[in-house]
């Protein structure tokens, strides 16, 4: 039985396995790539004005050459790079498309430990994605940097999801998801999220 019978086209399941060669005649088979294709790269980011600038994770973009964004709809965009700071995990990115974005803005306040969080990505390249939990601590250092002041929130949180936006209950983005704790590389209920004051400053800044 066909794996991929009954899902859309365009799902993001058939888009991964079309890349690594996982789908009818080529089943089995690695699929011709160009020379300068070594490898691909997935996260998740978010859009900070209608013009189109998108933050993500630093080590999301690491050592890429050219970088598509994915909406929500599915559409595909051709996006630069416009600055990355590796020591706060931040990088910024621009697409150039003519037409307005919706985006979202920053918490001007700390979040309180306790307070409910949602947070938005692209778990294992699945596609969108939403989940919740609460801010359960402050100011962890996880030895990630000179910049060791995470959020630490439990909303469930996977490979994928990095470059998303934890969001408060009022829509703002209180951090960027960044890292999870986990020995099995699946989500244990501990995520790790930049403060959107570091965020801002350092986005700012780029």
């Amino acid at each position: 039985r066909d794996f991929f019978e009954g899902l859309p086209d365009g799902h993001p399941l058939e888009r991964f396995f079309r890349e690594f060669g996982g789908r009818g005649g080529n089943e089995g088979q690695p699929e011709k790539r160009s020379p300068r294709r070594y490898g691909m790269s997935q996260g998740s980011g978010f859009f900070i004005s209608d013009d189109g600038y998108v933050v993500t994770n630093h080590h999301v973009i690491d050592k890429g050459t050219e970088f598509t964004v994915i909406d929500q709809d599915g559409e595909e965009y051709n996006a630069v790079l416009i600055g990355a700071d590796k020591r706060t995990d931040l990088a910024l990115l621009k697409i150039d498309a003519g037409n307005d974005f919706t985006y979202v803005d920053f918490a001007e306040g700390a979040p309180e430990v306790g307070e409910w969080t949602v947070a938005i990505g692209n778990p294992f390249g699945l596609g969108g994605s939403v989940t919740a939990g609460i801010v359960s601590a402050r100011g962890r250092d996880i030895g990630a940097g000179p910049y060791d002041d995470f959020i630490q929130i439990d909303a469930p949180v996977n490979r994928g999801n990095s470059g998303g936006p934890a969001f408060n209950m009022h829509g703002e983005v209180i951090g960027v998801n960044a890292a999870i704790f986990s020995p099995s590389g699946g989500n244990v209920g501990i995520a790790f999220a930049i403060p959107a004051s570091t965020a801002q400053d350092v986005i700012m800044k780029l």
